[in-house]
């Protein structure tokens, strides 16, 4: 998924831009990503400190309508060969299932499992968080295999063993992924 946050921050919040913006903004998701706050009160602080005028509910809305989902990617994950597949993502609340559910995909049905980090409170790209992950599958780190579309999260993963495929699009990553005879 992609596209609508950012979006998101580029048309309501200008404010978010600066240099000071863009450390404060940081600091927020990383907090919520964490579960340090709830999402309501990300969104707070974000009315509060940037002066959007939308209410929680209004900013999640447009921010999961405008959210992007890889319909090649999301046909191709069920067609992966002796895989587990566990969707690990950074998340403002439950924003990630929201999407996957608006758009109709059958999650519990793709995937084995799912990391959400405002849960488990670990968030990529914290060694820790992917040392979590690879423990509760019960696979090694090198048994294991990243994919995202931020390198530095790749990076992190493959610190503690894991492989990894930064993710640019869905026919870079059937090409790189037969690479390790999953397709």
């Amino acid at each position: 998924m992609h596209g609508g946050y950012l979006d998101f921050i580029n048309h309501y919040c200008s404010k978010c831009l600066t240099a000071s913006g863009k450390k404060k903004i940081a600091h927020l998701e990383h907090e919520v990503n964490l579960g340090n706050i709830t999402e309501n009160e990300f969104y707070r602080q974000i009315r509060q400190v940037f002066g959007v005028e939308l209410t929680a509910a209004q900013m999640h809305k447009l921010i999961v309508a405008k959210m992007k989902t890889d319909k090649g990617l999301a046909h191709l994950i069920p067609h992966l060969k002796k895989a587990k597949i566990a969707l690990f993502t950074n998340s403002i609340g439950h924003m990630a299932i929201d999407v996957l559910k608006a758009r109709r995909y059958p999650v519990k049905k793709i995937f084995d499992k799912l990391f959400i980090s405002s849960r488990i409170h670990l968030a990529k790209p914290d060694a820790k968080a992917y040392q979590y992950v690879v423990k509760k599958l019960r696979v090694k780190p090198e048994e294991a295999l990243m994919v995202d579309d931020r390198r530095e999260n790749i990076v992190a993963a493959k610190k503690i063993g894991m492989q990894g495929i930064v993710y640019k699009n869905s026919t870079q990553f059937r090409k790189e992924l037969s690479k390790f005879q999953l397709v």
